[in-house]
């Protein structure tokens, strides 16, 4: 099947920006037929995300920093949860989130168990594990309506009856500009 493109009505200030332009194209394209039509909701969500310091006032968490990232895989989303306590240890889960409510096998720290993870609606994913001690642990991620902010709501049930909850504010990172090295304003030109 093909496509016709009119880049008739492209308009480029500077040449070296066609050039740019010219190679992220075929870029595109690969990632594109890799993945298909990539969901609006997958490329809100990608990317990493901390807790924001108004949202973790519970005195039980004092001290603990916590960020997940989410990015897309070929069967679903991988979910990654680091955590820091107060101590400074920190604790790093990852695991594919298939998406199809079906239990598999996890084991993670302090749980061996299953996880299932289904979409709720068109911007709410749940995450439950549960683990063979009796005790669970529920992830709620829904989307806001600003862009660079997330909810993160986690459900802890003990074999013992106690339930801990968290409503977690989360914003979005963007590692680009904070990981890179500003470019000098000749440095990077193509001539």
């Amino acid at each position: 099947m093909k496509h016709s493109i009119n880049m008739s009505g492209l308009v480029l200030a500077h040449e070296g920006e066609h050039r740019v332009l010219m190679r992220l194209v075929p870029l595109l394209m690969m990632i594109g037929g890799a993945y298909g039509a990539i969901p609006s909701w997958a490329g809100d969500v990608v990317g990493l995300w901390k807790v924001t310091p108004p949202s973790s006032l519970d005195p039980r968490y004092s001290g603990e920093r916590l960020s997940v990232r989410f990015e897309l895989h070929g069967k679903g989303e991988v979910f990654t949860l680091n955590r820091v306590d107060g101590d400074g240890r920190s604790t790093t889960s990852s695991t594919i989130l298939y998406l199809d409510s079906k239990s598999r096998d996890f084991q993670g720290f302090g749980c061996s168990g299953t996880q299932a993870s289904r979409r709720l609606d068109s911007e709410t994913v749940e995450i439950l594990r549960t683990c063979a001690n009796g005790d669970w642990t529920r992830f709620v991620r829904r989307l806001s309506t600003q862009p660079t902010e997330m909810f993160l709501e986690i459900t802890e049930q003990l074999s013992d009856g106690r339930r801990f909850a968290r409503r977690l504010v989360l914003e979005k990172q963007f590692e680009a500009e904070t990981t890179q090295p500003k470019k000098s304003a000749n440095e990077g030109r193509e001539r």
